[in-house]
């Protein structure tokens, strides 16, 4: 079993970043998501706290002999999510259903204000890699090759969010100036 974990601080506020989290695909930064579907959304009527169930198509470069032997290159992610606006703090789970009796991976995100700046916004995310025991002496290596993998991903997709705050901000600038125009 191999575990990833990551912190990064993004230098705008959580509003931003979580609206960014929302239109993050597709974007030329994660080509490998292929599609988004929301399955299930619901808010709370107490709490405010929006609950969301997606599928996700991601389609990753494997080699020819494991796409003849598992019938494909395109994987499907199972994602939860809870956006608690009060608390400003978004939470996401997400599982592998493809291959998942072959090799599962399961991520924990965590977007929250900055303890140290609360006007930027801490993104944790930490993953747990497990090949299955049928591989024997391969699992070690699988694992390495799809920890790197999920590092190298994990780092474009922080530069995917980082395109999209800038369109969001870009975007909210454009409504300033035609107020001002008017």
């Amino acid at each position: 079993m191999r575990l990833f974990e990551a912190t990064h601080v993004f230098k705008h506020d959580w509003d931003t970043v979580s609206l960014a989290n929302w239109r993050k695909y597709p974007n030329d930064k994660t080509p490998h998501v292929r599609h988004v579907e929301v399955l299930n959304q619901e808010i709370d009527p107490e709490t405010g706290i929006l609950r969301t169930e997606r599928l996700i198509m991601v389609k990753q470069n494997v080699p020819t002999l494991l796409k003849k032997l598992f019938g494909g290159d395109a994987s499907y992610v199972l994602e939860y999510s809870e956006v608690d606006p009060r608390q400003k703090s978004m939470v996401m789970q997400s599982q592998n259903m493809t291959f998942s009796n072959i090799l599962s991976v399961g991520e924990h995100i965590l977007y929250q204000p900055d303890p140290d700046n609360l006007s930027h916004t801490q993104f944790v995310q930490s993953a747990q890699l497990k090949a299955s025991t049928a591989l024997c002496r391969f699992a070690n290596k699988v694992e390495d090759m799809c920890w790197n993998r999920f590092k190298d991903n994990a780092q474009v997709g922080k530069l995917g969010l980082e395109q999209v705050v800038s369109k969001i901000l870009a975007e909210r600038q454009a409504v300033v100036m035609a107020q001002v125009a008017e």
